[in-house]
């Protein structure tokens, strides 16, 4: 019998075990999600245990790559230790709801600590899709490498307020990364099985992912996303399309709640999907957001050009947000 069907058979029980104890399981992690934030929109108790759920599989997976020579020692070593941190940095943000300055403290600080450590975790050189020539980097690799590491966590963690969001916009971007560049190794699959698993279930509002497992996530794609761009399996431009809605969305909100004089990461319901809530309920809210995160990529493969994708969808996201704001007054 194959071996890889063996793994992942293996971790599917693991998640439907996971699943089946989940509010027992998040009753004595003390994971349990209440709606006492302004932010959150669910009126029952959920548990958040999406991360837990998927972690497992994702650490096996690594560790089977390792086994079949896909990754080296020292790549495993360093990628189980940023997905541990960033899962514990958001399981301990579940319990306790940690404050802004203290996770950028901490993540910063991994993160600087972590990427000298191998070339292949930073972004030396830029190379585009339409753009002739080679941006280089050099003493700006580590810092830049940071910045869009830390970037992508807040992007998919202010994306992450509605059911579906995060882990739709996540089978995106594994989806696209297997079709983009031809690879279909256990790492990959082992993302796009987990998530689907436990779509289901965060759209009926039975398990939230949490902030542990979105911190993982966002850790787990830059990862991905560095990796492959260092292999030249997918170029800078194709992964700001892949993630041009969340990202764009960060933006302006950072840039609204800075004119208006407020914190950063002080909390509303001024995102993209919280607009969205007022023309579609929340169940089905998760589909024209995951819709109009798709089109800018799609966009790219219709006219063969990046920066057309891009400028069509920048113009489409402002002229949707404005219809949503007017739907909001």
């Amino acid at each position: 019998m194959n071996v890889d069907y063996i793994f992942h058979t293996i971790f599917l029980f693991i998640i439907a075990f996971l699943l089946f104890f989940k509010e027992k399981i998040a009753n004595y992690l003390k994971i349990m999600d209440k709606p006492n934030d302004v932010r959150k929109i669910h009126s029952k108790t959920i548990p958040s245990i999406g991360g837990l759920i998927i972690l497992p599989y994702l650490i096996s997976s690594l560790i089977y790559e390792n086994y079949l020579a896909l990754i080296s020692l020292k790549q495993l070593l360093l990628w189980l230790f940023l997905l541990t941190f960033f899962f514990i940095l958001g399981f301990v943000d579940d319990r306790t709801h940690l404050a802004a300055k203290i996770k950028t403290f901490f993540l910063l600080t991994c993160l600087f600590i972590v990427l000298p450590l191998d070339k292949n975790l930073t972004i030396s050189t830029l190379v585009f899709q339409d753009i002739r020539g080679v941006v280089v980097l050099n003493e700006a690799s580590l810092f830049f490498s940071v910045f869009c590491i830390f970037f992508i966590y807040n992007a998919l963690n202010f994306s992450d307020g509605l059911n579906g969001i995060s882990i739709s916009l996540s089978i995106y971007w594994i989806i696209s990364i297997i079709i983009i560049t031809g690879i279909s190794k256990p790492l990959y699959l082992a993302i796009a099985i987990s998530l689907f698993f436990i779509t289901l279930p965060n759209l009926l509002n039975k398990i939230f992912i949490g902030n542990s497992g979105v911190n993982l996530l966002s850790i787990l794609f830059s990862l991905i996303f560095i990796d492959l761009f260092n292999r030249n399996y997918i170029l800078f431009d194709q992964i700001i399309l892949l993630v041009f809605l969340p990202s764009i969305d960060l933006v302006r909100i950072v840039i609204e709640r800075l004119l208006y004089k407020k914190s950063p990461a002080e909390p509303d319901q001024n995102h993209f999907h919280h607009l969205l809530l007022k023309i579609i309920t929340a169940k089905y809210a998760f589909i024209p957001y995951l819709a109009f995160a798709i089109t800018p990529y799609l966009l790219n493969v219709i006219f063969f050009k990046s920066y057309i994708a891009l400028v069509i969808s920048i113009v489409a996201y402002f002229a949707v947000l404005f219809y949503l704001k007017q739907k909001n007054v």
